[in-house]
């Protein structure tokens, strides 16, 4: 019986040594991302760490890289459009990456739908979207105490980094009951847009929230939204025509209620706007 158990025992250490070895060869080539929920997170990482020239930055939530991809060209605009899902916490560390790597803008341009500003690091998506690519020692000494608070709620968020749950889709069930006193604009959300016009003062550039197109089913769901949010933390300078500019388009424009069936007939009034 001991041989036995000295053999299991044997084995299955043998098992975590070649799978984590295996876990982190894919971690370090990024073999893991082909086929990965929320790849386009990573590409935006990596390529808010290069330099460009483009005067005009945009970054935003899932339609936003709709609109404007990431992997495209996008002539005079860069586009670091990601995924709502990684909180204006995650966009701001974006953009304070591709600002530390020495880029210089004009502008900052984020999109965004309304409901995207709602979010608090409370999703079932955190955990793979935001705690796997940011909750590391390159960011954490960027967050705030709100978003290390939000950070403490979810479960497993110490063991995010363990390269075998890194590299698989893996995520534990989130069921955060917060109680919300926003309708608009989360904490989290609040805390970091704050921080980004402190970065729009200290680099020197303008910023403009937009929203995309969204569909008519929303409208009054958005309608009961708390405008006044922005005021009360003086926001209301970035927020003050955002309501209205929004587009409502046909529910039938939309896959999801939320994407785009052919953002490209869209994409080529914002790019034509934006730049002139």
């Amino acid at each position: 019986m001991k041989i036995f158990i000295k053999r299991t025992l044997l084995f299955l250490l043998l098992a975590v040594v070649v799978i984590e070895s295996l876990s982190i060869i894919m971690a370090i080539t990024d073999l893991y991302l082909i086929g990965y929920p929320g790849n386009d997170i990573y590409y935006s990482i990596a390529k808010s760490k290069k330099k460009n020239k483009s005067k005009t930055l945009l970054i935003g939530d899932s339609v936003g890289r709709q609109l404007f991809p990431i992997k495209s060209n996008n002539h005079e605009i860069n586009s670091l459009a990601s995924n709502q899902a990684i909180g204006i916490v995650g966009q701001y560390l974006l953009l304070n990456n591709y600002l530390k790597a020495g880029n210089e803008i004009d502008e900052l341009i984020m999109i965004f739908t309304p409901f995207s500003f709602q979010n608090n690091l409370d999703q079932k998506y955190t955990y793979h979207y935001f705690i796997k690519p940011f909750n590391n020692s390159e960011y954490s000494s960027l967050f705030t105490e709100t978003v290390k608070e939000q950070i403490r709620k979810i479960p497993y968020h110490q063991f995010a980094q363990v390269p075998h749950i890194f590299v698989t889709p893996w995520a534990p069930e989130i069921d955060l009951v917060d109680q919300k006193d926003y309708t608009f604009l989360s904490p989290v959300s609040i805390e970091y847009l704050d921080k980004i016009k402190e970065l729009s003062i200290q680099y020197d550039f303008e910023l403009n929230v937009l929203p995309p197109p969204t569909s008519i089913e929303h409208k009054d769901e958005i309608k009961k939204m708390d405008v006044d949010e922005a005021s009360k933390c003086d926001l209301e300078q970035e927020f003050k025509d955002y309501f209205n500019k929004i587009t409502y388009l046909d529910s039938t424009k939309f896959y999801d209620g939320t994407h785009l069936i052919y953002p490209e007939n869209y994409s080529a009034r914002y790019r034509a706007e934006l730049i002139e």
